[in-house]
């Protein structure tokens, strides 16, 4: 649940033991948090006809210089997944929702069949699981990815799991908008082997998504990926470094300034962009009203705004950044969030 929308309308499927996110929320103060996992005892105890249901929010990826590194849960939309498991010893997926047509039945194309089977593997569970998908997040927007998690990992290993599910669906796995909807904030995803870090963002900030009502690729995930060259110059990867090292200082200091300085990306954006007509001159008017930091929403096309809300009217900056596309022939539409907490277990039987 999460979202850098996948080439068919992806989805978080969280595995039905999630028990240690329950109650994760957002705080007011930057804190870091690096947490380990333990979900054996659970795990170890499943039988079947043993159901959970988890929901976890969407998100928006990159945040300018934070190319495939950086996300932020966003407060707007909540896909909801309940897994049963069952003695069928067979993964069966079924999708409901708003958006549940969207979504592939195949176990091996729907972004729950391949994290679901790499966990029933690793676990030596010989069992089935029934999936049911509540689709609530409106897919291509650049608002989610695609993922499913389990038990007995560190937070690393989930978001790792989880992006098999992405990877399956849009060609490549993107562990920032996986982590994010799993560990919620602003989450940072680097290294090999895999380290997330989730950092709880300023209570002060507020984001306004525009979304372009453009018909991009089914496969836009992975045309906008294309887009990016293999080789970049040293001066765009120096640039890069500093602002993403000024997005990351910022979240942990509270400081929106801070952060925005860091939301101009050198590398992906300059190619990108043109996948949404308008976005250059939308970015300089909503910047000219005072939003801290503009940058296209994961693969797009969506837009994200830094608003600081105790100085600035987001709604008002929205409206802005809607007039100004349609000076470009794009209608558009907006809604104003905030920063969500993590994937949660709402109902277990």
């Amino acid at each position: 649940m999460a979202f850098q929308i996948a080439k068919q309308g992806s989805f978080w499927t969280i595995w039905p033991v999630l028990t240690n996110f329950q109650n994760r929320n957002v705080g007011i103060g930057p804190v870091i948090i690096e947490e380990e996992l333990s979900l054996s005892r659970e795990i170890g105890s499943m039988v079947p006809g043993k159901a959970v249901r988890v929901e976890a929010y969407c998100s928006t990826a990159n945040l300018g210089a934070g190319f495939d590194v950086f996300a932020l849960a966003l407060n707007k939309f909540a896909d909801r997944v309940q897994v049963r498991t069952t003695n069928t010893g067979t993964i069966k997926i079924k999708a409901r929702g708003p958006f549940g047509r969207e979504l592939p039945r195949a176990r091996n194309k729907n972004s729950a069949g391949p994290p679901a089977r790499a966990l029933l593997d690793r676990s030596g569970l010989h069992m089935g699981v029934e999936i049911t998908l509540e689709k609530n997040v409106p897919p291509g927007l650049g608002l989610g990815s695609s993922g499913a998690t389990a038990a007995d990992l560190s937070s690393d290993e989930l978001v790792q799991t989880a992006s098999l599910g992405e990877a399956a669906v849009s060609g490549s796995a993107h562990t920032d908008n996986v982590g994010a909807s799993l560990l919620g904030g602003f989450v940072i995803a680097y290294g090999k082997p895999l380290r997330t870090v989730s950092v709880k963002p300023p209570a002060k900030l507020s984001v306004v998504v525009v979304s372009p009502k453009t018909r991009l690729a089914k496969n836009k995930t992975s045309l906008a990926r294309r887009l990016v060259p293999m080789k970049i110059e040293t001066g765009n990867a120096v640039l890069n470094v500093g602002r993403a090292s000024a997005i990351t200082l910022g979240f942990a200091r509270g400081d929106l300034d801070l952060i925005g300085s860091g939301m101009e990306d050198a590398i992906a954006e300059p190619h990108r962009e043109r996948l949404v007509p308008g976005y250059r001159a939308v970015k300089m008017i909503a910047l000219a009203e005072h939003a801290s930091g503009v940058a296209i929403s994961g693969a797009g096309p969506s837009v994200v705004a830094f608003v600081d809300k105790t100085k600035h009217d987001p709604k008002k900056i929205g409206r802005v950044m809607v007039r100004e596309f349609s000076k470009n022939n794009v209608e558009s539409t907006f809604f104003v969030t905030g920063a969500a907490g993590g994937a949660r277990v709402i109902r277990s039987e």
